[in-house]
């Protein structure tokens, strides 16, 4: 049984709402039934079976009849469409860092993927059909009401979707959408989301992404998915790979800086000729080398990184420091140290989490001198 509780985006042929599914929140799509046939909704709901994929929103369970409405209980994900997270930077919640947006293009590419491999059709591609999630940022693609099955020519639905994201075969000659049209859309999408900006769709072509993504790791593979002649233009299975070696181009690590600490004695020698009185040295090393988003924010004594979820104590266990071997909270503070009498030394390590997110880390080394 389910209960309501609020409108949360309207669908190709209803309204959706977040609702208490069973143990879990749904995407709840109500369609009157005047607005769907019943060979319509069985066709949906055979898409959403076949498209079964991380990256595509998935059917709950099966459509029910209530009040003149088919209610069709689809996965909720807790996160934003893309439209907000391109265009609407003040209400977005994801910080659009280079290894954000190539986790988001990545993951929608891997959906499409297989859709085609399924020899599904979304026909209705575009950045409100993408939702990206906020804690693993995981793109998801939804809204499979127009999908059809396209196969030799033969299509299981009729030709729909929306003008801003058609191919040049369709605004032109009304040509029947099929897998080269998602792929041209999908790379209308990755486009925009790579240059934060509108592009006419009429005068989009393979020249105008070399010219727009000019250095940028997308631009070779996103330049082929928006081909002009279709016959051109590459299928998800043949670009797939350069989109993979995009993503990993765009989260290559960057060496840290070496940086020289002055310590306040030295700047006393400076100033007086008097020697100091013999005092704890304090040694810092070198930023240790880890893999960030960039833009990379480094001080002296501290590094801000993101990690989410699981992730963070697997990535943090990958740094070259053995205490944090233990699992790190999402939000929680842990100080490590390790006298060594031998060496006269002293080990300090200190991490802070804030949800999820690495907001402080701080190593030193105390070296006690002996008279």
């Amino acid at each position: 049984m389910a209960y309501s509780t609020k409108t949360i985006a309207e669908g190709c042929y209803g309204k959706v709402y977040k609702e208490k599914y069973g143990d879990k929140w749904a995407a709840l799509k109500r369609v009157p039934v005047e607005r769907i046939k019943q060979y319509e909704l069985e066709r949906e709901c055979k898409v959403y079976n076949n498209a079964r994929h991380p990256n595509v929103v998935k059917l709950l369970g099966d459509p029910w009849k209530s009040d003149l409405k088919w209610n069709i209980p689809l996965e909720f994900i807790f996160g934003e469409d893309l439209e907000t997270t391109i265009f609407k930077s003040q209400s977005s919640k994801i910080q659009l860092t280079p290894a954000v947006r190539a986790t988001i293009i990545t993951g929608m590419c891997e959906g499409l993927l297989h859709l085609h491999s399924k020899d599904i059709v979304h026909q209705d591609l575009k950045p409100d059909n993408i939702m990206v999630e906020h804690q693993s940022h995981r793109a998801v693609i939804i809204d499979l009401g127009l999908a059809k099955f396209f196969k030799n020519g033969l299509s299981s639905a009729a030709n729909w979707g929306n003008e801003a994201y058609s191919a040049p075969e369709i605004l032109r000659t009304g040509g029947v959408r099929d897998k080269r049209s998602d792929v041209w859309a999908m790379g209308k999408v990755i486009a925009e989301l790579c240059a934060r900006i509108r592009l006419p769709t009429q005068y989009l072509s393979a020249d105008k992404i070399q010219e727009t993504l000019k250095d940028h790791p997308y631009r070779i593979p996103v330049s082929r998915m928006v081909e002009t002649n279709q016959l051109n233009r590459a299928s998800m299975a043949e670009v797939i790979s350069d989109i993979r070696r995009a993503a990993s181009a765009s989260q290559t690590d960057i060496k840290p800086r070496d940086f020289t600490v002055t310590q306040a004695n030295e700047i006393s020698q400076r100033r007086s000729p008097q020697p100091p009185a013999p005092q704890t040295v304090i040694r810092k090393p070198p930023v240790v080398n880890y893999r960030q988003d960039p833009p990379q924010m480094r001080e002296m004594e501290k590094a801000v990184v993101s990690f989410t979820g699981m992730g963070l104590s697997s990535q943090m266990s990958g740094m070259s420091f053995s205490p944090f071997s233990i699992s790190i909270p999402d939000s929680g503070k842990l100080i490590h140290k390790l006298y060594t009498e031998e060496e006269g030394s002293m080990q300090h390590k200190e991490i802070i989490t804030s949800r999820g997110k690495v907001t402080k880390f701080e190593s030193y080394e105390y070296t006690f001198k002996r008279s």
